[in-house]
């Protein structure tokens, strides 16, 4: 699993749990890499879900169906964006096991289940993933200490330094 050169790191978690936080906090972090001499920060993309929705899949609404469509075509544009030389970090919510699974087969990204209690409801299901690969608990950390968290995550299992050499 995870053999892909320019990986996908995908935040999952319910509406308001900080994966849009956590994405651009990334984003920023590889700027700084930018202006300090690494060629890192053209090679990362962000794909956040709001954004996403507002451009890709403007005609989806919330029903089930709507966002498994909504999720698989993020999938798609991550997966090319992956085999051109980017490393493509995802903030969109994947809120069901099945269509996280059908993820997978698209694009076998890197979990990173963001945690956060007192969100979603019956009008806004979502299942946790059972085995992600990272797991960011906002109730615990600070906004600062999760992103730390992801940055060393990536540092270290996604071959980030291989990015400066492209």
């Amino acid at each position: 699993m995870h053999t892909k050169r320019f990986p996908v790191i995908w935040l999952t978690g319910n509406t308001g749990a900080g994966k849009s936080t956590l994405a651009e906090g990334m984003r920023h972090f590889f700027n700084e890499r930018e202006a300090s001499g690494s060629s890192a920060d053209r090679r990362v993309v962000v794909l956040d879900g709001d954004e996403m929705r507002a451009t890709v899949s403007r005609d989806e609404g919330l029903s089930p169906e709507d966002r498994r469509k909504h999720n698989l075509r993020v999938a798609r544009l991550a997966n090319l964006l992956s085999d051109h030389g980017f490393l493509v970090i995802v903030a969109v919510i994947a809120p069901f096991a099945g269509v996280r699974e059908e993820i997978d087969v698209l694009c076998d990204p890197h979990w990173v289940f963001v945690k956060r209690s007192g969100l979603g409801g019956p009008e806004k299901p979502y299942e946790p993933p059972e085995h992600p690969d990272l797991t960011i608990d906002n109730d615990v950390l600070s906004i600062e200490e999760g992103r730390k968290m992801l940055r060393e995550y990536i540092m270290e299992n996604v071959c980030i330094v291989s990015l400066a050499k492209v």
